[in-house]
């Protein structure tokens, strides 16, 4: 007999990836379940917002990245989740996508270093993320500052500004077309990036290994390369890592219901998959294929117990 469900689930701004999958699991579920079932998708950043949602009961499922620091932090209360643990959130697995965090300036700025802009008290503008209290990755490029010896209000205080967008084909264009004269972000996969590395000279801005250290030390994120294939880069460059999106629900979800979306993650991926194979795999948002051997590895949160379940009984956890 089909379960009954009434789920909410959380994805993104509503036009990108993380919509994409829960729309994906939302519909399987409905072909998996009794007449009558509803299914809401509500819309977040996929940052902070996603992770309170679903650990104080507002929906039962939301995607968010990186796939490690953010439920490490949340389930800690630490750092960005400072005084509010979550210990109760747990993961049914990732998706995966093969990220960076990274920095790059126009070449005309002269800007070669962290120590360049320090030292030059460059008025840089600053095409980033949105510097606000939901946004995980606005807190990690400002602690990327810190560890540089840059307080991020400097930016300003030498006649900088930040130019601030939460998607990156909204944010990127900027650099492009002479806003601005540097980016902070993510998603180099995306064609802006592409865009505007053919259009504009620009300098990716390795991060120093003693700032990488302290960034992994004292807040858990990881080191990374970009390489310099990617964008015809002079050097591999030193870069945070910023991979794979969770999948995010509680400990206290019944547990067959953890182990019928796991499955549908497993068992329907083809059919995700589909959605980004026109693209090489470097060029996706979506780094395909889905994996079931390693979609339930290094995540910040242990798997629930219907999930884990799942990938025992189908020998896909030894």
């Amino acid at each position: 007999m089909k379960p009954r469900l009434n789920l909410k689930l959380m994805g993104d701004w509503g036009n990108a990836n993380f919509h994409m999958i829960v729309g994906w699991i939302a519909a399987n579920l409905r072909w998996r379940s009794a007449p009558g079932s509803q299914f809401l998708i509500y819309t977040g950043t996929g940052y902070r917002d996603n992770i309170d949602a679903v650990a104080k009961g507002l929906v039962d499922l939301a995607v968010t990245t990186p796939a490690d620091v953010a439920l490490e932090w949340a389930r800690a209360g630490e750092h960005f989740f400072a005084g509010t643990p979550y210990p109760h959130l747990r993961a049914l697995g990732y998706i995966p996508q093969d990220d960076r965090l990274v920095f790059a300036v126009r070449a005309d700025t002269g800007i070669t270093s962290f120590a360049d802009l320090k030292n030059r008290h460059y008025p840089l503008r600053l095409a980033t993320t949105c510097r606000d209290p939901l946004n995980l990755m606005s807190y990690a490029v400002e602690q990327v500052f810190r560890a540089h010896g840059i307080d991020p209000a400097d930016i300003e205080a030498w006649g900088g500004k930040w130019l601030e967008h939460d998607h990156p084909r909204k944010c990127l264009p900027w650099v492009t077309r002479g806003e601005a004269d540097a980016a902070f972000n993510e998603g180099i996969m995306v064609p802006q990036w592409y865009e505007m590395v053919k259009t504009v000279p620009m300098r990716f801005v390795p991060m120093e290994a003693g700032a990488l250290r302290e960034l992994e030390s004292n807040c858990g994120l990881r080191p990374a390369v970009l390489k310099k294939e990617r964008f015809n880069a002079e050097q591999d460059v030193s870069c945070l890592d910023w991979s794979h999106w969770a999948i995010v629900v509680r400990e206290d979800m019944p547990e067959e219901l953890a182990y019928l979306i796991t499955a549908v993650m497993v068992e329907e991926r083809g059919e995700l998959e589909s959605r980004y194979r026109h693209q090489p795999p470097e060029r996706s948002p979506m780094t395909y294929p889905i994996d079931p051997y390693s979609m339930w590895k290094g995540l910040g949160a242990p798997l629930h117990r219907g999930a884990e379940r799942y990938y025992r009984e189908n020998r896909y956890m030894s």
